[in-house]
């Protein structure tokens, strides 16, 4: 009895753990260049490969960037789609204004996005498991998955006190950014994450109420 009153204890130390990490959760945009090793480096993918996936076909491919000299046109990369991104995007009703642009880009020059890593993470279309016709669904799955992998990703950063950033704009200019990091072939890049020692903790941003997302029936 008291052997697996020591095991409920530790259960319910471990799920508290996971709630307080996830409450933490939240988009570092400013990273210390710090090195990372590579035993936490292989710890976090570790975790990204236990999430659920589809069919168990583990769809998943991750490029790790370390090299200083690729990690730089990751970086520059990253600035140029993202002012790619902001001249086509809207603010509610409004498009972004030459000022806000100006601030974008002081921000980006100062070092927003440098990270001493960074993980791409690619949905790898060769493998199937499905016939041609349910190719669409089968590639939605294999983006689900490839997606918990990331939340696992980012997760597990924020438990061994580093941060990340889910970065979707890579998508608007994808062929660029192969031509860096070349991935193997049938790859579709999904999101690329910087991974750092944050300049400042995350600050999580208020979230509706399940009153307004949740319908219990």
């Amino acid at each position: 009895m008291r052997y697996f009153l020591g095991l409920l204890s530790k259960w319910e130390e471990y799920i508290l753990d996971i709630f307080e990490v996830i409450r933490k959760r939240g988009s570092v945009r400013w990273f210390k260049q710090d090195p990372i090793d590579d035993s936490t480096i292989m710890k976090i993918l570790e975790a990204g490969i236990r999430a659920p996936t589809a069919m168990g076909m583990q769809q998943w491919f991750f490029v790790v960037v370390k090299d200083e000299k690729v990690r730089e046109k990751v970086w520059k990369f990253l600035k140029k789609v993202h002012i790619f991104y902001y001249t086509r995007a809207r603010v509610g009703s409004e498009s972004f204004d030459q000022e806000r642009m100006r601030k974008l880009q002081e921000r980006l020059d100062k070092g927003m996005y440098r990270a001493p890593v960074y993980i791409a993470a690619y949905l790898h279309l060769g493998r199937r498991g499905l016939k041609d016709e349910y190719s669409e669904i089968e590639e939605m799955w294999g983006i689900e998955s490839v997606s918990a992998a990331i939340e696992n990703i980012s997760l597990s950063a924020i438990a061994l006190g580093l941060g990340t950033c889910w970065i979707g704009v890579v998508n608007f200019l994808e062929e660029e950014i192969n031509e860096i990091l070349k991935p193997p072939e049938g790859c579709k890049l999904i999101a690329i994450l910087p991974l750092g020692f944050p300049l400042e903790p995350p600050k999580p941003k208020p979230r509706k109420g399940l009153e307004e997302v949740t319908k219990v029936i």
